[in-house]
């Protein structure tokens, strides 16, 4: 029985293989954990969906495949072959869809497959084409290899996709004909494979810079007051709830309130069509043990900053211990990022594919600002005519990258200015609930 690789969630149509939970010759018990897989949107343990013996692996862990293709061959005496029901889901997947070969195959849109037609058999002849000529087609690296040390690329065998010379195909060229070997790193260089995780952050980050001619600003806001609020509340607040609570609370419940005013920003570019989303889902990056993800808090407009920063805490809890689901990481629709709790001061933040904008909260710096002289806070400024006077408040960057396809400068700084303003509105008398 061969066992494939699901249709995980809708947008996903490839995964990375982590790690095999089991070898070659192993018994397997029905729905025992197969495999880790990893996705751009979670890891996920794939569970055995039949009891027997595990003949082969074909997936190799770090291997990228397709949605539909065949991850290993499991000898079962078990009836109905290709006709089992999908196991049930594992601790941190929530939907598995199907895990045997035996329905149509799925490709990568998630629609099954059908029998070509006069155009698919058309495609298939120009891929052909392509397979014969792709091994002349040399990466920068490649040529520049077979430059250096005059090679003929006619003499070599690729064994790349559809034929394509790779740079370890000259390398054992050159070692089988001249006897060289060629050091993996040059100019003693180190090279450190990327984790799964890293290649899709890589991907998706490349596909963000690629596909969306982004735009960026930044405003500064005033929060000594916010300041103030949360120093005196930040104790009881935790002893009444068993949870803290963060400035990232109060920003998420800030840019909530203007996308509301400018639900541009709570937009999508599909298809020469601007989507504006019903729902509002704010996703928070998150540094967790296994690289940057996203997890995503669903329907903000709902809630308070209580409850918003209950869902940090819950969701910040689920990624430290790797038990987030598919529900956690999908369908975010707008992502707000704390870098000032790296210590960050100012950031250009890059855009989650599918999304309008991304904004970005800094660190808090305390510094003189001129402000209106107040009689009530003399001891505290340093008046500098009847009018003004100087100050030390506390000071945070908001900045914000945008898709300049949806939306333009104006609408953005309109948005930016909004948070600004909610920001800088939290007081004594500010209720959280």
């Amino acid at each position: 029985m061969e066992i494939v690789l699901p249709q995980l969630a809708e947008s996903i149509t490839e995964a990375i293989i982590g790690k095999w939970l089991a070898v070659e010759g192993q018994e397997i018990d029905k729905y025992q954990p197969l495999v880790e897989v990893i996705t751009d949107k979670v890891n996920v343990e794939m569970p055995s969906p039949v009891s027997g013996r595990l003949v082969k692996i074909i997936a190799a862990e770090g291997e990228t495949i397709l949605v539909g293709s065949v991850l290993a061959d499991i000898k079962t005496s078990e009836e109905g072959k290709g006709k089992l029901q999908s196991p049930p889901p594992s601790s941190n997947l929530d939907t598995l869809g199907g895990f045997i070969s035996g329905a149509p195959p799925v490709g990568p849109t998630g629609a099954a497959n059908v029998p070509q037609n006069d155009e698919s058999k058309k495609s298939t002849v120009a891929q052909d084409a392509s397979e014969k000529t792709a091994k002349l087609k040399l990466s920068p690296a490649v040529k520049k290899l077979v430059e250096k040390h005059n090679v003929d690329v006619g003499e070599l065998s690729g064994t790349g996709k559809f034929g394509r010379v790779t740079r370890k195909d000259v390398q054992l060229y050159l070692h089988s004909t001249q006897g060289t070997n060629l050091d993996e790193t040059d100019d003693n260089d180190t090279k450190i494979r990327m984790d799964p995780i890293r290649k899709i952050t890589a991907k998706n980050m490349s596909l963000s810079a690629a596909e969306i001619p982004d735009a960026w600003l930044t405003i500064e806001a005033d929060i000594t007051d916010l300041v103030l609020l949360r120093q005196s509340i930040k104790q009881s607040f935790y002893s009444s709830n068993s949870f803290h609570i963060t400035y990232l609370a109060f920003a998420v419940y800030a840019a909530c309130k203007a996308i509301q005013t400018h639900p541009v920003i709570n937009a999508s570019f599909k298809n020469d069509e601007i989507v504006l989303h019903a729902d509002l889902n704010i996703g928070i990056a998150v540094a967790g043990p296994s690289g940057l993800i996203v997890p995503v808090i669903k329907n903000v407009v709902d809630k308070s900053i209580t409850s918003i920063a209950h869902e940090i805490d819950r969701l910040i809890d689920k990624v430290n211990s790797g038990k987030l689901t598919h529900s956690d990481v999908t369908h975010g629709t707008f992502t707000v990022n704390n870098t000032g709790a790296l210590g960050s001061n100012l950031s250009i933040p890059i855009i989650v594919p599918g999304q309008a904008s991304i904004l970005t909260t800094e660190l808090v710096t305390k510094k003189p600002v001129v402000v209106q002289a107040d009689v009530n806070r003399a001891s505290t400024q340093t008046v500098l005519d009847g009018e003004h006077a100087i100050e030390i408040r506390s000071m945070m960057n908001l900045c914000l990258s945008f898709d300049h396809r949806i939306m333009d400068g104006v609408e953005a700084a309109g948005f930016l200015n909004d948070v600004k303003q909610n920001m800088e509105s939290f007081s004594s008398g500010t209720s959280l609930v």
